[in-house]
């Protein structure tokens, strides 16, 4: 092996060992990854990208490039040099070809398509760039180095060079590689249609390119409408072999409208059916008065943070109180209520003029705790969404009210609500006493 063939046999193995590197550490990995849809993108990520990551070429081309050199030593040491050299130059051929796409990926991102490179600087330019330079490029030169080992003496080439089949081969690849470019031609900037052009209607329950362009636009903001267009209807030809979140391509696509708008009406339906379920449980364990309270009331509701009452007063404290047997809490003017996030809650408040009985048969929990109402306007809310249908419950007006809180845990097997039971009746202990706990 020549001396010029070692230094290039190096710089190969330098290059592709930092190829490697790149590949571990890249910071942003893949650029296509990064922007979604780009012309270089649907390039990058056909044939080439699936070779890319399949031995021997993955991990920076390395074994790629050591069966190479493998070769050529080989055919060096048996005295058939002609022979290892064409060996050594399939698997850098085939490095050069899968690495070398991704230097192609970028130049049409940054050259040819104003939509990635605008995605680009949203993400990171260099970043991106960084993605590419210290991977594929190195990948790309590492091969480049190892095909430059094993290439053929100078008077071979120009003989190669002259003989007429080269020649017309190089024409033909020349006029063929300038046809596959002419589809850039087109990605000129167009009309930009922007998401509110669809008002107030949800873009996916309308049908037509209207409503697709004006839903695309939460993933495509400053694509043109032509190429999102074309992109949409080329992702409904292969549906459902798609790439893209299905809602996407909804309102152009028929077949994906269908099968969409058949899981709304099953989740619809299901939705349905647990909120009867819900309603029924709510009624079969109704709550019976052993005494007759003032007013009833009852309401169905879902909380992520419990259940409270707040009164706009100043001697209402913006803190919320400590839960006491992590059931409830007071302050004046603020009351809270625990609950689990998991479940409906049915809810219950009675009012009473005098104390009831203590009942803790069938609940898990039974709380008594002081309230002051500051204002006389005491109501029981999801703090989340407002009012419901429990209407104030400090029926003397402001003053000191004592309050007993039922809890029942939920039918977490058969997925049902839980259950909390509201007494309030006067009284100015501020004792808190657990009934059960």
């Amino acid at each position: 092996m020549s001396a010029r063939s070692r230094l290039w046999w190096a710089a190969a193995v330098v290059l592709a060992t930092a190829g490697m590197w790149g590949v571990v550490t890249r910071p942003g990995g893949n650029l296509a990854l990064l922007v979604g849809f780009c012309s270089g993108f649907e390039i990058d990520s056909g044939v080439w990208a699936t070779l890319r990551w399949r031995t021997p070429l993955r991990y920076a081309a390395v074994s790629a490039l050591v069966l190479a050199l493998g070769a050529h030593w080989a055919g060096v040491r048996r005295g058939r040099e002609p022979v290892g050299r064409t060996i050594a130059r399939v698997p850098m051929v085939a490095a050069l070809l899968t690495h070398g796409s991704g230097a192609l990926t970028l130049a049409l991102e940054l050259g040819a398509d104003r939509y990635c490179r605008t995605t680009l600087d949203e993400v990171g330019f260099l970043r991106g760039v960084l993605a590419f330079l210290i991977a594929d490029v190195a990948l790309a030169l590492a091969a480049l180095c190892a095909l430059a080992a094993v290439r053929m003496p100078r008077h071979r080439l120009r003989r190669l060079a002259r003989s007429r089949w080269f020649q017309r081969a190089a024409a033909t690849a020349t006029v063929s590689g300038l046809l596959c470019f002419l589809p850039v031609a087109d990605l000129g900037s167009g009309p930009v249609t922007g998401r509110d052009a669809c008002g107030s209607e949800e873009p996916l329950s309308l049908r037509g390119e209207l409503p697709f362009l004006c839903n695309a636009r939460l993933y495509f903001p400053t694509m043109p409408d032509h190429h999102l267009l074309a992109y949409g209807r080329k992702q409904c030809e292969a549906y459902p072999n798609i790439r893209v979140d299905v809602s996407l391509i909804v309102p152009i696509c028929p077949a994906a409208a269908r099968q969409w708008d058949m899981e709304i009406a099953a989740e619809e339906a299901e939705i349905e059916r647990w909120d009867a379920a819900n309603q029924v449980a709510c009624d079969e364990a109704r709550h019976r008065p052993l005494i007759t309270p003032v007013a009833v009331a009852r309401d169905r509701l879902w909380s992520e943070i419990g259940l409270a009452a707040f009164e706009d007063h100043e001697l209402t404290s913006d803190d919320d109180p400590a839960l006491r047997h992590d059931l409830v809490g007071s302050t004046p003017g603020h009351l809270v209520i625990g609950a689990s996030a998991e479940s409906q809650i049915c809810l219950t408040a009675e009012t009473y003029r005098r104390r009831p009985p203590v009942e803790v048969k069938a609940w898990d929990k039974v709380v008594e705790i002081g309230y002051e109402s500051p204002t006389g306007d005491f109501v029981i809310v999801n703090p989340m969404s407002g009012p419901g249908t429990v209407s104030n419950l400090a029926f003397l007006g402001k003053g000191h009210y004592r309050v007993r809180v039922h809890y029942r845990e939920p039918v977490w097997a058969q997925d049902l609500p839980q259950h909390i039971l509201v007494m309030v009746f006067p009284g100015a202990s501020e004792r808190v006493i657990a009934h059960k706990r």
